[in-house]
């Protein structure tokens, strides 16, 4: 039984790494605005260990929503990764920043420019811990750290990237075959905004940016991806990242 906030954090890591599913949540502990989804996210990530980086949607409309990501959930290029043990249910190919120093919340365009040592190709993995996703509140699915089941992030890009980034071809291919392309997305002012106002607000849940991690920037494409063995997240002439799934 689900009774608190504490046993819904529990149920939603539990649901993540092959337990039980969840078929409901109380209507008592959804969170009713942000800021309970922010103090849901920070039990859920007290009990996965050091984070490792964030998701932020880039270039969208008002504050950024986001959510922290463990360290445990990252994946070199060309990972093995058990889809049915972590409940994946469609893979998002974004565009990655990775830090190389720390970010204080006052970090101004200069520092944030500095810290930032490469972008990246990244296959996110979405999970869910519920027996029907779609029946659950959206304030609890952004409660289970935004839905986040892994991070698998590819080689660095050449910088030159950066001037391309909205218009940029992306194409999901599943076993070599292309199931979804697009060629629009969040610029590198957009994304470079985004960062900046994640420093703050990392800092205000007491999770400060740290060198090494990687802040993922929003979906470019995404589909289903059924019981495919090879995933793949193709950025043009620019680079790609793959992952295997079992099942």
């Amino acid at each position: 039984m689900i009774n608190s906030l504490s046993d819904l954090a529990d149920a939603f890591n539990a649901g993540h790494d092959g337990g039980p599913l969840i078929d409901s949540v109380p209507d008592s502990l959804t969170p009713a605005d942000m800021a309970a989804v922010y103090a849901l996210q920070d039990m859920v990530i007290s009990r996965l260990g050091p984070v490792g980086g964030w998701k932020i949607m880039a270039g969208g409309q008002g504050e950024p929503v986001c959510a922290p990501i463990p360290a445990n959930r990252y994946f070199d290029n060309g990972a093995s990764i058990d889809s049915t043990r972590y409940r994946f249910v469609f893979p998002e190919v974004e565009v990655a920043v990775k830090l190389g120093q720390d970010l204080p919340a006052d970090a101004d365009a200069a520092a944030v420019e500095a810290a930032i040592a490469s972008l990246h190709p990244v296959l996110e993995m979405i999970g869910s811990p519920f027996v029907d996703r779609d029946a659950i509140h959206a304030n609890v699915k952004l409660g289970d750290l935004q839905s986040n089941g892994a991070v698998v992030v590819g080689p660095a890009f050449d910088p030159a990237i950066k001037a391309e980034l909205a218009t940029l071809p992306v194409s999901l291919l599943f076993d070599g075959v292309e199931a979804k392309t697009t060629s629009t997305g969040a610029s590198w002012t957009a994304i470079f905004d985004a960062v900046t106002w994640l420093a703050r607000h990392a800092n205000t849940r007491g999770l400060p940016l740290k060198a090494g991690q990687v802040i993922i920037t929003g979906s470019r494409v995404l589909a289903p991806h059924g019981k495919a063995s090879s995933i793949e997240g193709r950025m043009g002439d620019w680079g790609s990242v793959t992952a295997r799934m079992t099942y």
